[in-house]
């Protein structure tokens, strides 16, 4: 059942929860996206089964939460997720990060790392506005870019995404993989090769970024895209968990 909880800094959270006795799992969604992906519901039901706790949510301006998507950035986004983290769960969590949700999990693992236990990034993408768009263009499209405020750009399927300024410029103030990530938990990064939105080499350089642990894993799949959603891959997420649960 979807519950509501409103944050200091002014955005009501819609989140689902389940307590269980064993380890607590955090699932961190990506951008555009919410907690009813088919990735979020498939752990949730194992969790359920398997007596974990578990938390999903969505950030402000994403499915049932307050704001205006266009309105809030990057920043909002993990101070949702670090709040709820504090606020609702007990013990270190698991954290998984999908996509966008992989680059909150790595602000994390720097801000409140006495709260994680482990994380599991799924086609992770830190810093993807600079890596991915703002380092792609070149200067008269930048100053394109500021004068129009921001622009969009066309996805694969055809949709297409709009970035404003002040979202780039949000960015730029929240990069991960400028310093490194202190972190002395076990770590799995899981990649498809055929993944046309985050190149599967993010992965490695997360890999070099974090010291702390040797426990650092890449598990790339051949023929995988972004989405790493089809049931086999499911299952290697579940299987994940599982090799994290028993290491801890």
């Amino acid at each position: 059942m979807t519950k509501f909880i409103n944050t200091p800094h002014g955005s009501t959270i819609a989140y689902n929860k389940i307590k269980g006795k064993k380890a607590g799992i955090v699932f961190l969604s990506g951008f555009k996206s919410d907690m009813q992906g088919k990735k979020a519901i498939y752990i949730e039901n194992w969790a359920k089964e398997n007596n974990h706790s578990f938390l999903r949510f969505d950030y402000s301006g994403h499915g049932k939460s307050s704001g205006d998507f266009q309105k809030t950035h990057f920043s909002d986004w993990y101070n949702d997720a670090q709040f709820l983290i504090e606020h609702l769960t007990e013990g270190k969590q698991i954290l998984i990060g999908s996509s966008m949700g992989g680059w909150i999990m790595l602000m994390l693992a720097r801000r409140i790392p006495k709260k994680i236990s482990s994380m599991i990034g799924l086609a992770p993408a830190p810093d993807f506005p600079k890596i991915l768009i703002w380092d792609k263009l070149n200067f008269s499209q930048k100053r394109q870019f500021i004068k129009n405020r921001g622009f969009s750009i066309k996805n694969d399927d055809g949709t297409e995404n709009f970035f404003s300024y002040n979202f780039i410029k949000d960015s730029l103030n929240n990069l991960t993989l400028t310093n490194k990530i202190n972190f002395k938990g076990p770590v799995f990064l899981y990649h498809g090769m055929q993944d046309t939105d985050v190149p599967y080499q993010l992965s490695t350089e997360i890999s070099k970024n974090i010291i702390g642990t040797n426990d650092i894993k890449i598990l790339l799949e051949k023929n995988g895209g972004h989405r790493l959603s089809e049931d086999s891959q499911l299952n290697t997420i579940i299987n994940l968990i599982k090799d994290i649960y028993n290491s801890l």
